[in-house]
């Protein structure tokens, strides 16, 4: 019987669990590497300092949470699909007003004005409708710090549109 040392990997020998939570859990076939992937990044992020009383069971539930990830973002993206396809229907864009269209081309040219990292923040939030904690693991930086960064430029892109007469 084997058993635990302190250099273990937090998921021990449970990469076959893990993929039939992943399946249950609804993530396909071809996805299945990577969402165990994931799962062993956020067991090594998570790793806490005194030991966990029952791993399988630990890894189990990061699993499980991988899952719903993976079914969140599949429905995001559906629904931004969704939105697209909407726009790019025949007699859509006949139908939206002057106005809007105006305001969407204004708002277009601004965004294109600002600094790359501004501009993947805004779209992130605003157009992929991320959340921060999520805009957080995707770039990888502290929430707090996307905050104050998307705090700077909703404030830069308000006083660009509000100079234009938008806002």
């Amino acid at each position: 019987m084997h058993r635990p040392q302190a250099d273990d990997p937090p998921w021990g020998d449970d990469a076959g669990r893990v993929r039939a939570v992943l399946s249950m859990g609804g993530v396909p076939w071809q996805d299945l590497d990577d969402a165990v992937q994931q799962v062993r990044l956020k067991l090594l992020e998570q790793s806490p300092a005194t030991p966990i009383a029952n791993p399988a069971a630990w890894t189990a539930v990061v699993a499980s949470r991988v899952a719903v990830d993976w079914h969140r973002g599949r429905q995001r993206l559906e629904r931004l699909r969704q939105r697209l396809v909407t726009l790019r229907a025949p007699g859509v864009a006949e139908t939206v007003p002057d106005r809007d269209r105006d305001l969407a081309l204004v708002v277009a040219g601004e965004l294109d004005e600002l600094s790359p990292d501004q501009r993947q923040l805004l779209v992130l939030r605003f157009y992929t409708d991320l959340t921060v904690p999520q805009i957080a693991d995707v770039l990888g930086v502290a929430p707090g710090t996307v905050k104050s960064r998307l705090h700077a430029a909703v404030g830069q892109m308000r006083a660009r549109l509000g100079a234009k007469g938008v806002v």
